[in-house]
C-alpha cells in the first residue's frame, strides 16, 4: 500500500491538501482568534477551495484510493455549506468561522486518519481547548493526592491496573461497537482532541503511564511524572497557542517549550520540598532533572502520544537524578 500512495499523485497531492487545512484551522483557533484575521482566513479558504476543487476534478475513481477520494467530498461539502458570507457583523462573522471550524476539524481528522493508513503522515489536530486544560490540572491533583495521601504503594498499583484495563476495555469496545464510541464521545467529547474520536485518546495513554509509574514504588519520581504533565503541558499549549511566535518542531514553538520547562520546574520543585522536606536546592536540581526530558518528550512526540511520554520521561529524568546522581 505504501509503494502505491508513493507512486500515485492523489495521496500526495492531498497530503499537500490536508497540510493548508491543518494551517486554516491553526488560525481559526478561538484562543487567537481576531477579527482583523478575517481576510487572511478567507484567502486560505479561497487556497483550500481551489486545490480541492483540483483534485475532485483530476482524480480518476481508483478502488485503492476510493476512501480518499470520499474524504475529499465530504471535505468539499463541508466548504460549500459552512463558508462564512460576505456582509456579516463582527459577532455574526466570528460565529461563522466558529461553525467552519468545527466541521473542518472533523472533516481533516478523518482524511488524516485515512492518509495515514496509507503511510502518510500529517499533524494531529489541537485547538485550545480550557476545560481540557482544567481537566489535566484536576487529573494530576487527583494522582498527586493518591501518592501521597490516600494510597500505599501496592494499593497505588492495584487501584491505577484496575483504571488501566477499563481503559483499554472502553477502547477495544468503541471499535466493536459504533454506539459504545458515540456514548462515550458524548461523554469525553468537550475534553476530547478530534482525532481522539478515531483513535486510542490520550486518557487510556495516561492510564497506562500511571501503572507504569506505581511500580516504580518511588513516590518522588510519581510525584515528579505527574505534576509536570498536569501543570506543564496545558501552560506550554496555552501559551504556545496565543503568544508562540518562533516555531520548533511538530508545530511547536520555543515560547510554549520554555514555558513548559519553567513551570514544570518551579511547581514540582516546590512540590517536592513541601511534600517530602527536601532542601530547596536538592528539589529544584530533582524538578530540573524531570522537567528537562519531559520538555524534550513534549517538543519531539509526534507518533507517540505525549501523555505516555511526557510523565515517563519526566519520571525517568527524577529517577536518574536519584539513583544515578545521588541526589538523595
Amino acid at each position: 500500500m505504501q509503494a502505491a500512495a508513493i507512486s500515485y499523485p492523489l495521496p500526495l497531492s492531498t497530503r499537500e491538501l490536508a497540510l493548508e487545512v491543518f494551517a486554516l484551522l491553526r488560525e481559526l483557533d478561538p484562543a487567537g482568534w481576531r477579527d482583523n484575521l478575517s481576510a487572511a482566513a478567507r484567502e486560505r479558504l479561497q487556497r483550500v477551495a481551489d486545490k480541492l476543487d483540483e483534485l475532485l476534478r483530476s482524480a480518476p475513481p481508483s478502488e485503492v484510493f476510493a476512501g480518499l477520494y470520499l474524504r475529499l467530498q465530504e471535505l468539499a461539502r463541508s466548504l460549500d455549506e459552512y463558508t462564512p458570507q460576505l456582509g456579516l457583523s463582527s459577532q455574526e462573522r466570528r460565529e461563522a468561522w466558529m461553525r467552519l471550524r468545527g466541521q473542518l476539524a472533523q472533516r481533516y481528522d478523518a482524511l488524516a486518519q485515512t492518509l495515514r493508513e496509507l503511510e502518510i503522515h500529517v499533524p494531529s489536530l489541537r485547538p485550545t481547548n480550557y476545560r481540557r486544560n482544567v481537566f489535566h490540572v484536576f487529573s494530576a491533583l487527583l494522582c498527586l493526592l493518591l501518592v501521597e495521601v490516600f494510597l500505599t504503594q501496592p494499593q497505588l498499583v492495584l487501584a491505577s491496573s484496575a483504571v488501566m484495563l477499563w481503559a483499554w476495555g472502553c477502547e477495544i469496545s468503541r471499535r466493536r461497537w459504533p454506539a459504545v464510541n458515540r456514548a462515550l464521545m458524548r461523554v469525553m467529547g468537550p475534553i476530547a482532541h478530534p482525532h481522539e474520536y478515531w483513535r486510542v485518546n490520550s486518557a487510556t495513554w495516561y492510564s497506562t503511564a500511571v501503572v507504569l509509574l506505581a511500580l516504580t514504588q518511588e513516590p518522588i519520581v510519581q510525584v515528579s511524572g505527574v505534576v509536570i504533565l498536569g501543570v506543564a503541558d496545558p501552560l506550554a499549549a496555552i501559551v504556545g497557542r496565543r503568544w508562540g511566535r518562533h516555531k520548533l518542531v511538530h508545530g511547536r514553538s520555543l515560547e510554549g517549550t520554555l514555558a513548559f520547562l519553567l513551570s514544570g520546574w518551579l511547581v514540582c520543585a516546590l512540590l517536592l520540598g513541601w511534600l517530602h522536606a527536601l532542601p530547596l536546592a536538592t528539589a529544584a536540581l530533582i524538578a530540573l532533572c524531570g522537567a528537562i526530558p519531559g520538555a524534550l518528550a513534549e517538543l519531539f512526540s509526534k507518533r507517540i502520544d505525549d501523555n505516555f511520554s511526557i510523565p515517563l520521561s519526566a519520571a525517568a529524568g527524577a529517577w536518574v537524578a536519584i539513583n544515578v546522581f545521588g541526589l538523595l
